[in-house]
């Protein structure tokens, strides 16, 4: 019985999978643009239906545990009314407009509506008990679906990933590897414990859990440098205003998930005495690639996907670092009987990690080195210009528009990336969709030229973070300069009470892969 109604479910996510597909295109076309005005929303809510429709194919647990039980729908149409009575002590005075990310879930086909809420109801009971162990609000667990749908291999800008979409300071100071083979942020149990760990630093720093939340996902320096520019007495609606606009699309997709998780729910119908099926776990200390063990032990590929989502290219680099892999429960004792037939069958090209690049014609002419590479088009890519400011560098100018500091080198014909001017103009090829926002990037002012104080979002960046800090005033101020390898976290460990915000915050940095060789950072110790 069990058998055949894990067949059926498989069965019905493969035939309607096309249909599925032509149902998101329509809804993104039809839904997703009524926010034309603002194009962070057209983005965020872009990105919020895709990763819905992805977390159906990517992201289903290999444990038919979560598969039982009766499940209740329904839709709504007053989202204002009904989050008021759900009573969520997160973002409850803020004025709703969700009704845009309520109504992408409401339309969903049935059968993926179905499966979304059997994932999530997969992934409440784990994430429940980590904010409970933690004290925290349980409600927080609307924030996975509306960071990331729920998809497991989720991307986001500032180079976010998983259902939790961190970055990879956070992801690096919580004990998780990111690496190229390897990424712990798609592994939904590791990045809740790392989720849960930022949320409850934050909570004592700025008392709300909304501003606990809102630190998480612009990082605690931001916050700081706005509830310093603000005052202590600025509203939350006030805070909002000189944020990027993406965070009040972040807070309405938070209350569109509360809604709907909470009115459709999986009630589950299996003996409540059974167990979850957990998985077999063995440690490698080979390279390995999920095709040599399904030639052996007939595991599908997709299957060890999902039990090991943070092996990025289905390679385990036991090589590199005994790596602990994830196994069909009953798998096992199999895998270690025939685990010398299964490192035998290798291919080389299994191991050939291939990274998607822009394939460019002859560059056409081309008559010195500076000069732009003319008359290149890129299918899919606008070009726009870029005035290369005072303290400019490839490799954060690459991070800002989201290309590779090698594209930017071709594109302009730069033979050393240390050689540029500042006033001199380069080409950037950008995403068509994007080029509003990124146009925008280039208007920002350098450090040595803020635009007028009036202006209270540039007013807010000219503030220096080392103010905040003034209860340090008495203790030792010291100079430390960067040196290679170092970042905020190695960095921290050389100095008694310090840890790695801070070093940031006392700095005025918001992105830690900025820090650069030779840069020197302010450290303030206690006395």
């Amino acid at each position: 019985m069990l058998k055949k109604k894990v067949l059926n479910f498989v069965k019905i996510n493969k035939y309607k999978r096309f249909s599925l597909i032509v149902f998101m295109l329509i809804l993104m076309k039809t839904q997703v643009f009524a926010f034309r005005g603002d194009s962070s929303a057209v983005v965020f809510q872009n990105r919020f239906a895709e990763n819905l429709l992805k977390a159906n194919d990517l992201c289903l647990p290999a444990d038919s545990f979560f598969l039982y039980g009766k499940i209740k729908t329904a839709e709504l149409a007053d989202p204002a009314e009904f989050y008021a009575r759900l009573n969520v002590p997160v973002f409850k005075n803020y004025s709703l407009t969700s009704a845009g990310y309520l109504q992408i879930y409401n339309n969903l086909p049935q059968n993926q509506k179905q499966t979304l809420i059997r994932l999530f109801a997969y992934y409440e009971e784990m994430t429940e008990k980590e904010l409970r162990k933690n004290g925290l609000p349980v409600e927080l667990k609307f924030l996975a679906p509306a960071l990331s749908g729920l998809n497991c291999t989720a991307t986001g800008n500032q180079k976010k990933a998983g259902i939790w979409q961190l970055t990879h300071f956070q992801a690096f100071i919580n004990g998780l590897q990111v690496t190229q083979l390897v990424d712990e942020r798609l592994n939904p149990q590791l990045a809740t414990k790392a989720f849960v760990a930022e949320i409850k630093k934050n909570y004592p720093l700025f008392k709300t859990p909304e501003m606990a939340v809102l630190a998480y996902f612009h990082g605690n320096t931001k916050i700081r440098n706005a509830l310093e520019f603000l005052g202590d007495s600025a509203d939350f609606n006030h805070i909002l205003s000189v944020l990027p606009a993406e965070t009040s699309q972040l807070i309405a997709a938070f209350q569109a998930s509360a809604i709907f998780f909470s009115e459709n729910k999986l009630r589950k119908t299996v003996n409540p005495l059974a167990k979850r099926i957990t998985p077999d776990t063995v440690f490698v200390d080979k390279q390995l690639h999920f095709k040599q063990i399904t030639d052996v032990l007939m595991i599908p590929v997709n299957q060890l996907a999902v039990l090991n989502p943070q092996f990025r290219f289905q390679i385990v680099p036991g090589n590199i670092k005994e790596s602990k892999l994830a196994l069909p429960s009953g798998k096992r004792d199999d895998f270690i009987l025939w685990q010398d037939s299964i490192y035998k069958v290798t291919d080389s090209t299994l191991f050939a990690i291939v990274t998607p690049r822009i394939e460019y014609p002859p560059a056409p002419g081309r008559q010195y080195a500076g000069e732009p590479v003319k008359n290149l088009e890129i299918e899919g890519k606008t070009k726009i210009r870029y005035t290369l400011k005072s303290g400019d560098v490839l490799g954060v100018i690459a991070e800002e528009f989201d290309v590779s500091v090698e594209d930017l080198m071709y594109w302009n014909n730069i033979r050393n990336e240390r050689k540029i001017q500042a006033g001199k103009s380069i080409d950037i090829f950008v995403d068509k969709e994007l080029v509003a926002d990124y146009k925008s990037a280039d208007n920002k002012p350098s450090a040595k030229n803020q635009v007028k104080k009036e202006n209270p979002v540039a007013e807010l960046q000219k503030k220096s973070s080392p103010a905040i800090f003034t209860e340090l005033k008495d203790g030792k101020k010291v100079e430390h300069v960067v040196k290679s390898g170092e970042s905020p976290f190695v960095i921290a460990k050389k100095y008694p009470g310090v840890n790695p915000d801070d070093i940031l915050l006392w700095n005025n940095i918001s992105d830690a892969r900025k820090i650069q060789i030779g840069q020197t950072l302010v450290i303030y110790l206690k006395n």
